[in-house]
């Protein structure tokens, strides 16, 4: 009978589900209510919450109670570790200007989120050097949480993390020094180095890190003279690399003395409950140059922390000479943020954009179906999604010109050979559903497009939909990110029909038996990177 009674709450989530009463990330009722309001007892309810959290249908949010899990129906994509060191070619200013065209789509798209609370005439009045000492001891306290001993006095704040990043490899290196990158990262990152004259060489990493056998050789052959390594939850899909091949690569870089820059926007977007390990937070000696930082789309919202580490000498002149203060405001706006009971903390947001994150691979599966997978997510501020066939030109221009603050096309982030079958979405998106339709409209039925018709006329009917105001603006920017980001393909031909998920209520649906990420075999950490 208990046993009846406990699957009877599974039996009830699932009516609300199919009914669409309950939708992937929404909150669960708390216990009590659902207690009361099914007339079951409170240790039957938490029992069934208990089924429904193994089964991966709910997941128990810290502090902040039940939340309802997308379940995927297809097979989760993997994201495979490079087989080989890929140099990037020198094309000047071309990549950084196609990335920042794409900069709504690496940060986060809350207007409200690290908004100043002080008047408007304040904003502006720059404070010189690192930043109040209570905002860096607010700052120093939230590193702290992720395993980082870093004392307010070595703290360095700014407005900007890609600016701290520039400083510091332009310090830290010359014109044409060699610089190995670990990929997928922010683009924002190669992008920088390819236009300071810097020779960018990339090593992919798959779901566990990278093929360490592979690091050595190029740091042995290649005379590199940087390292940086994108962190726990970097841009596009959070990896959670294990603890052996973070200390294993501390070891290498003690081993070299090279300097390491880690760039880490994202530890305060952990998908799951635990602990962050970072590099940074292995590193006794002081090599790793840590770069963190909150960034949102509004102007003056965006705000970044640098630990030079042994390389204070050198940086902080250079970090001085840039100028990157916050002001009063700015710095009051980030300690308030990084307090965990505020109402704009980091960790209430971080939710905020899990839940979001559910629903926006909900909505895109249902809408596209079997024609994406989605790589299992562990953190971070994007979706990493694999396509089943790469978009055609014509479809990727038409994205471009209306949903740059939505995805970053593959190629920018990954140099991969099968990079153009990969997009990065923006999980903190409002609203995902445009874009779905119109990847649903290019995926499902590419063939609007004439085979014969060239780049130029392609751009051409793009801008003539568009406002005629903002044509030449949007012209440069098309052929822009274009020339840099694709490589002319033919059009691929794909099915016809297209495949309709939205299911009305009452309707039969399919049992969600698959799971969202794939098995993993502890054995497996025999054969791979980690023991080489």
């Amino acid at each position: 009978m208990a046993d009846f009674l406990y699957k009877g709450v599974v039996d009830w989530f699932l009516d609300q589900l199919s009914q669409d009463a309950i939708l992937p990330g929404d909150r669960m009722p708390s216990l009590r209510v659902l207690s009361k309001q099914l007339g079951l007892s409170l240790n039957t309810i938490i029992h069934g919450y208990e089924l429904l959290s193994e089964d991966g249908w709910i997941e128990s949010r810290p502090k902040s109670g039940y939340f309802v899990c997308h379940r995927s129906e297809t097979k989760p994509a993997l994201l495979l570790t490079g087989e080989a060191l890929r140099t990037l070619s020198r094309d000047g200013a071309k990549p950084a200007w196609s990335c920042l065209a794409h900069r709504g789509a690496l940060v986060d798209q809350s207007d409200t989120f690290l908004a100043p609370t002080v008047r408007q005439e304040e904003v502006h009045l720059p404070v010189l050097g690192k930043g109040h000492l209570t905002a860096r001891e607010s700052v120093s306290d939230y590193l702290k949480g992720l395993g980082i001993k870093a004392h307010a006095s070595q703290l360095w704040l700014g407005h900007s993390p890609l600016a701290m990043f520039t400083q510091s490899v332009q310090t830290l290196t010359q014109r044409g020094d060699a610089v190995l990158v670990l990929t997928p990262c922010d683009p924002r990152i190669t992008t920088t180095l390819q236009s300071l004259g810097r020779h960018v060489i990339a090593l992919g990493a798959g779901e566990r890190g990278v093929d360490l056998d592979l690091a050595i050789r190029c740091l042995r052959d290649d005379s590199i003279r940087l390292i940086v390594l994108p962190s726990q939850f970097s841009f596009p899909a959070g990896q959670l690399i294990s603890n052996l091949s973070l200390r294993r690569w501390l070891a290498i870089i003690e081993e070299t003395k090279l300097p390491v820059i880690e760039w880490d926007m994202c530890s305060h977007l952990a998908y799951r409950a635990g602990s962050i390990m970072t590099y940074k937070s292995l590193d006794s000696s002081d090599h790793i140059v840590y770069i963190g930082g909150v960034e949102s789309k509004g102007a003056g919202r965006s705000a970044s922390w640098c630990l030079p580490g042994r390389h204070h000498g050198l940086l902080e002149g250079a970090f001085l000479g840039a100028d990157m203060s916050l002001s009063d405001a700015q710095q009051v706006a980030l300690s308030d943020a990084l307090q965990p009971n505020s109402k704009r903390s980091l960790t209430r947001r971080a939710r905020e954009v899990w839940a979001n994150s559910e629903r926006v691979k909900a909505h895109l599966e249902a809408r596209l179906g079997e024609h994406v997978s989605f790589v299992a997510s562990k953190g971070g501020m994007s979706l990493w999604m694999h396509l089943s066939t790469p978009l055609g030109i014509a479809g990727t221009t038409a994205l471009l010109a209306n949903f740059r603050h939505a995805f970053v096309p593959g190629t920018l982030v990954s140099h991969e050979p099968d990079a153009k079958h990969w997009l990065a979405v923006n999980v903190t998106l409002d609203d995902v559903q445009p874009l779905a339709k119109a990847l649903a409209e290019h995926l499902i039925s590419d063939d609007n497009q004439p085979v014969g018709k060239s780049l130029d006329e392609v751009v051409s009917e793009t801008i003539e939909a568009s406002n005629p105001i903002e044509e030449t603006k949007q012209t440069e920017e098309i052929v822009e990110a274009i020339e840099s980001d694709l490589a002319p393909s033919d059009a691929i031909e794909v099915e016809k029909e297209e495949k309709t998920v939205a299911a009305t209520k009452g309707e039969d649906k399919k049992p969600r038996n698959a799971t969202t990420e794939p098995l993993y075999n502890p054995m497996l950490d025999l054969i791979n990177h980690d023991f080489g």
